[in-house]
């Protein structure tokens, strides 16, 4: 897997270097060297966001990605959550549904950064894998825990896209695996967002389901059990 990080790197630095010749020897065109420039600012995006994953893969296989624990405010989270995703959205030309239902227990304590960046990978995954004029539904709802000052906090994403085979649901969270189709292919992607996803949510002792079929979407459904943030006690 090593060698398969460092060549999607090299890939990226490859064609960074590809389009800085080619604007230095095209100086007197701006119209080229404007093109040349937005592929160099949309790779090294692309680069940022390998090096990223590729980081939180080697701690968790390390043992060495760690869990905050601060309070934060959970409606205000997935709030937040959507309205990063609305540009996406919007630009692809979908239909983005958002149904909260009235959470009980909005103070909660965990790893904001964690949870936010679980959910944001299960969103960009189907804003990147449904066909513009598709669409994307939200749901987040909270269930009562067994264990004493704990929630379950369920949030579950479904979308029309392209699906997924069996064979290939079977090793969804792998490390760079993606499946293969002439469709996906063309598309951008680390190969590590699912597995590192997937790492974080049994890190949190939650739980990750999918339900997908081959031309007609897909559903994921996480599972996350959070501590309560005790509330100040009023003044006597």
């Amino acid at each position: 897997s090593t060698l398969m990080r460092s060549s999607a790197a090299s890939d990226v630095y490859k064609r960074q270097v590809g389009m800085t010749t080619i604007a230095a020897t095209h100086l007197y065109d701006l119209d080229r060297v404007k093109e040349c420039l937005g592929k160099i600012a949309l790779s090294s995006k692309h680069l940022l966001s390998l090096i990223n994953d590729v980081l939180d893969m080697s701690k968790i296989e390390s043992g060495k990605l760690s869990l905050g624990e601060e309070p934060f405010n959970f409606a205000e989270l997935i709030s937040d959550v959507v309205e990063l995703m609305r540009s996406q959205v919007d630009s692809k030309r979908l239909m983005m549904d958002v149904h909260m239902s009235v959470l009980e227990n909005e103070k909660v304590i965990g790893d904001p950064l964690r949870i936010r960046q679980v959910y944001i990978n299960i969103l960009s995954n189907a804003v990147k894998y449904t066909p513009a004029g598709g669409s994307l539904h939200i749901e987040v709802s909270q269930e009562k825990s067994s264990i004493r000052g704990r929630q379950k906090y369920i949030f579950k994403c479904s979308d029309t896209g392209i699906g997924m085979s069996q064979e290939f649901l079977d090793k969804l969270f792998q490390p760079f695996e993606r499946a293969k189709d002439s469709t996906i292919s063309r598309i951008a992607g680390t190969g590590l967002g699912m597995a590192i996803t997937h790492s974080i949510v049994e890190m949190m002792g939650g739980r990750i389901d999918v339900q997908s079929e081959r031309g007609k979407g897909s559903t994921f459904t996480v599972l996350l059990p959070c501590h309560l943030a005790q509330e100040p006690q009023a003044p006597q």
